[in-house]
């Protein structure tokens, strides 16, 4: 079971850090992501907040009594926060936007 949730958050640290490499690399989704922030009611909502879909998929897959691939949400839900936090140096997943 540790091994699952193992794959999981690598798969998760994974994920981040390429998604984080195509907005870094890509001028386009630099320009619009880094300049103009997804912000609502003016608060940028960060990336990290990707992890959220994924543990309410975790806890519908336990209910589901499908206990292996949730460990797996899980860990990828972890990864996805460990690698935010560790390129943002903060754990954050919503902040008030400065003017």
């Amino acid at each position: 079971m540790m091994l699952i949730f193992m794959w999981g958050l690598l798969c998760g640290l994974i994920a981040t850090w390429l998604f984080e490499l195509v907005l870094k690399t890509n001028k386009n989704l630099r320009k619009k992501y880094y300049t103009r922030h997804n912000v609502v009611f003016g608060y940028h909502i960060h990336h990290s907040c990707f992890s959220f879909p994924v543990i309410i998929l975790a806890i519908i897959l336990f209910l589901q009594n499908q206990k292996l691939s949730a460990l797996f949400a899980v860990g990828f839900t972890v990864g996805i926060v460990v690698m935010h936090t560790i390129s943002d140096r903060k754990f954050v997943f919503i902040d008030k936007q400065r003017n």
